[in-house]
């Protein structure tokens, strides 16, 4: 069962990453938190294919799609970033959790694939459990309240953009060295964020190596790193949608962690609303 610990560190970390920047680094732009991610993956992963003995092998067709995943990846992590510093955190972690309900026409185009009976009832499930986060004190649904929310709107668009980006993931993977993709996508992404980051915020760049602010964007960097490595060691043990199902779960521990260290309130209702979120992810991955 080490694949399943291996997925469980992966949706703990998730939700650690998304508590963290809410309580450490909220007042730090998302742009420099993303592009130091993106530099210290790159290095990671570089030093880890060289102390292995192998070499970086990208194939020159798979640059367009390493790009388009690089791309899906950098708004998806600034939008989540923007969602955690600025709102509940029990409110983003269970909206992120519809991203399989945004991949089901991404993978379709890609892969032929649909889900199946219990993959439709997962759709369902995912959208009742979302539509339960907009619950009032007297127990009345209030979408349009919940999506006028910024933190909810910033976590659906991290949604739509990391369920792409799960779809483009998948075909990539197929077809190369998985340390080799990442440092190309770490690579792609972090080039054009620095050159943004010179040319509008070229001060908070500055900040962001120095004491203060440098241990928290390694530690930020840390933890996605950390989360994305156990993901990718899990896939190497047992079938993806096992893994992906596991990793939802991360929405559970957002709404337990925003109950815990910020007494974020209606944590009850927003359990019982992530739990059927999860539930759904959870239905629509395996009914694949």
């Amino acid at each position: 069962m080490t694949w399943f610990a291996l997925a469980l560190g992966a949706a703990i970390l998730q939700a650690g990453q998304i508590a963290f920047v809410k309580g450490q680094a909220r007042h730090i732009p998302p742009l420099i938190l993303v592009f130091w991610t993106q530099v210290v993956g790159m290095v990671a992963w570089s030093l880890g294919i060289w102390l292995a003995g192998g070499r970086i092998d990208i194939p020159r067709d798979m640059w367009g799609w390493i790009l388009l995943a690089a791309g899906c990846a950098g708004v998806y992590s600034y939008l989540l970033t923007r969602a955690s510093a600025r709102g509940d955190i029990s409110i983003v972690g269970p909206v992120l959790a519809l991203a399989p309900v945004f991949s089901i026409v991404p993978d379709w185009w890609l892969t032929g694939s649909l889900p199946h009976g219990l993959g439709w009832l997962g759709v369902g499930l995912a959208v009742v459990g979302t539509a339960g986060l907009s619950a009032t004190p007297d127990r009345r649904l209030d979408l349009r309240g919940l999506f006028t929310r910024a933190d909810a709107l910033d976590a659906l668009g991290s949604a739509f953009f990391l369920g792409v980006l799960a779809a483009v993931d998948r075909h990539n993977v197929l077809r190369m060295d998985v340390p080799s993709y990442l440092v190309g996508a770490y690579a792609s992404l972090a080039v054009p964020l620095l050159v943004v980051a010179l040319a509008r915020t070229p001060g908070k760049l500055a900040t962001s190596l120095r004491a203060p602010q440098l241990w928290r964007v390694l530690v930020h960097a840390a933890v996605v790193l950390s989360g994305t490595g156990c993901q990718v060691f899990a896939l190497g043990m047992a079938p993806a949608a096992y893994v992906a199902s596991i990793r939802r779960t991360s929405a559970v521990f957002s709404v337990m962690l925003g109950g815990a260290l910020f007494k974020e309130q209606g944590l009850a209702g927003r359990l019982g609303a992530a739990i059927l979120t999860v539930l759904g992810a959870v239905c629509l991955v395996l009914g694949r």
